[in-house]
């Protein structure tokens, strides 16, 4: 299940980018022994209290569907883009605004992690001015 939501510090950083944390599905529950990961069995109201009142103790973890849903259906480069999913072969993944050509104009990423691509499609977005879905 850990290849399928966000690390604490891919968390902390799509925070930090302003990503709310109630957005998020999972969250792992922190002590000083270890980090426990859950389903946030939550409203959205009391997930962003817990995580406003204790941030060291309550991280969220988006999930692959919380990271697709924060991307935005279309985006405007001349013209409009959907986003593009691809599984490519055993080794992973590629995404890109508009029809999969390798453009990091367009917002091409390719990476082995559908977590990690889908993170840096969302720093992406948010570098170039485009917004989420939040």
């Amino acid at each position: 299940m850990k290849d399928q939501v966000t690390s604490i510090e891919q968390s902390k950083r799509l925070i930090e980018l302003g990503v709310p944390a109630e957005k998020a599905n999972m969250v792992w529950e922190m002590d000083e022994d270890c980090a426990r990961l859950k389903i946030w069995n939550t409203d959205k109201e009391t997930r962003r209290a817990l995580h406003n009142k204790y941030p060291n103790y309550y991280v969220p973890a988006f999930t692959v569907a919380d990271l697709l849903g924060l991307l935005p259906s279309v985006i405007f480069i001349a013209i409009r883009f959907n986003p593009t999913l691809e599984k490519t072969g055993e080794d992973g993944w590629d995404f890109e605004f508009g029809q999969i050509s390798e453009d990091e104009e367009y917002g091409f990423a390719r990476n082995k992690s559908l977590i990690d691509l889908l993170v840096g499609r969302i720093e992406w977005v948010m570098s170039n001015g485009y917004k989420l879905n939040l």
